[in-house]
């Protein structure tokens, strides 16, 4: 029971935060782009940078918190390929886990044990949910700032 509770604050934290990061990082370039005197396309590729760094710091987030998890001994990975040594469950290896779950390509050669299940199912939603917001905002950007040649005598 302690550790769903443990397991179910953590997944409720880590929604809250990843999505503070992405609210944050979307509403600090929605401000600059207008300031933005470069051409359109390098206001793209602005958008583009700053989302991609927030859902690299929501990546190494969930990283460090299963790395964290392991260590206090609230789950664990297994699979094939970490029992051939293909990598190792460091730092590192949680990083990549997370990538992989974040961008919901799926683990399948990974599976969570214990409290890290929740997480990992958390993971995969808010990463799904989180991306799909920062498309509608590349989106967005696009269509307000990136003038086309046959739209600008309209």
């Amino acid at each position: 029971m302690n550790e769903f509770l443990i397991s179910g604050s953590l997944a409720a934290l880590l929604i809250v935060v990843c999505s503070f990061i992405i609210y944050e990082i979307l509403c600090f370039i929605w401000s600059r782009l207008p300031e933005i005197t470069w051409p359109p396309r390098i206001r793209v590729l602005c958008v583009v940078a700053g989302t991609f760094i927030g859902h690299i710091i929501n990546i190494w987030l969930f990283g460090v918190i299963y790395y964290v998890m392991i260590i206090f001994d609230l789950g664990k990975f297994t699979g094939a390929s970490i029992e051939r040594g293909d990598y190792s469950i460091d730092l590192f290896g949680c990083a990549y886990i997370s990538s992989v779950l974040y961008t919901t390509l799926g683990a399948g050669d990974v599976t969570p044990e214990g409290s890290l299940r929740m997480i990992v199912g958390v993971e995969g939603l808010i990463g799904f949910i989180l991306i799909g917001w920062t498309i509608s905002f590349t989106y967005l950007a696009m269509e307000k700032f990136w003038q086309l040649p046959h739209r600008r005598n309209k």
